[in-house]
């Protein structure tokens, strides 16, 4: 899937912002991500493409965009 380039410089000054508010690096942000997903995948059977995990200083927002059987 290609996504336009408009759409991942959001992405990516989202990510600063947020790994800058949680005083943590890019790469801590997204291992954090990873374990989530990790953790959610062990109980439910889950696609990457499908899980997104949203953090901001006071909250974690997980988002399934799965199909509904």
């Amino acid at each position: 899937m290609r996504m336009p380039s408009v759409r991942i410089a959001k992405e990516r000054v989202r990510n600063l912002l947020v790994t800058d508010r949680l005083q943590c690096t890019p790469g801590t942000a997204d291992d954090l991500s990873r374990d989530i997903y990790r953790a959610v995948s062990k109980y439910i059977e889950i696609k990457p493409e499908c899980f997104q995990v949203h953090i901001t200083r006071s909250d974690i927002h997980i988002k399934y965009t799965g199909e509904k059987h």
